[in-house]
């Protein structure tokens, strides 16, 4: 499952995305500015939420074309859970048109744990256990995103749900800003790199953001605490290869007033001068 492997030394592997949520809530089928200015930031591709797709389920070869006008490709679909699988099955068959293996589900019942009810890790993991199992039927592989007010939003709340779920059947990623964020039993720094030291192995996916008290989530790579020498070094020094998605938590303002398309490309800047890529 895992898509690292060693480097020995050569240049890295990879492919790095932009996620929509930079440029806000999109409107569905609202995607032309996003793609033009992904590209023109020096992206490879994009990862969106599943609305943002929507208006491509009965067309998928419109989606393709749009964004092989941009020189983009469809990096990786998040998904904000449901039961509905004739809705799921949909969205995974438009990924496999577009060669897209990378399906992330957001969890919708963590502000209920968050507010003082019981984390039902198993029952979480269930769900992703049977969407995964639907996804590898698509050759598409499932994984669960760490989130502020979710049932896997600290260190150990991921910990207790990784072990809940088949690791046949859901990938491990995460998302460093909210790790920065969220996994509050160990400070700042040190919070994303734990993690990544801890499940290397199993890794499957990254989302790069990053997190500071004053732009929140809302803030460029190498603006905030995540440690991102040391998570650099580990990918040259362990191997990555693949995709990495760039993620910033929309632009209205907090980030110091600069544009979505100014933050793009600091961060991919940022990754240029710590990757070589």
């Amino acid at each position: 499952m895992s898509m690292k492997q060693g480097t020995g030394g050569r240049r890295l592997d990879l492919r790095i995305a932009t996620m929509s949520l930079i440029w806000g809530m999109l409107e569905p089928g609202n995607i032309s500015k996003w793609l033009r200015e992904s590209a023109e930031a020096g992206y490879d591709g994009v990862t969106g939420f599943e609305s943002d797709f929507s208006p491509y389920l009965d067309d998928h070869e419109l989606l393709a074309d749009t964004l092989r006008e941009h020189g983009l490709a469809l990096a990786g679909v998040d998904w904000r859970m449901n039961e509905d699988e004739k809705l799921y099955r949909r969205y995974f068959e438009l990924m496999k048109a577009l060669d897209c293996a990378l399906f992330v589900c957001i969890d919708p019942a963590g502000p209920k744990a968050a507010a003082g009810g019981a984390k039902d890790y198993a029952k979480l993991a269930r769900s992703l256990n049977r969407v995964g199992s639907v996804a590898r039927e698509y050759g598409i592989t499932v994984h669960y995103h760490n989130h502020t007010a979710a049932v896997g939003e600290t260190l150990t709340d991921m910990e207790r749900l990784i072990d809940e779920t088949d690791p046949e059947l859901v990938g491990i990623m995460l998302d460093l800003g909210h790790a920065t964020k969220d996994f509050t039993e160990l400070a700042p720094p040190e919070r994303a790199v734990r993690f990544l030291e801890q499940y290397w192995e199993r890794l499957h996916y990254m989302e790069l953001k990053d997190w500071n008290e004053r732009t929140q989530l809302n803030t460029p790579l190498g603006e905030g605490h995540a440690d991102y020498q040391r998570v650099f070094a580990m990918m040259k020094e362990r191997g990555y290869s693949g995709w990495i998605t760039v993620e910033q938590n929309g632009n209205d303002g907090a980030s110091l007033g600069r544009t979505p398309l100014e933050c793009a490309k600091i961060s991919r800047e940022f990754i240029r001068k710590g990757l070589g890529v």
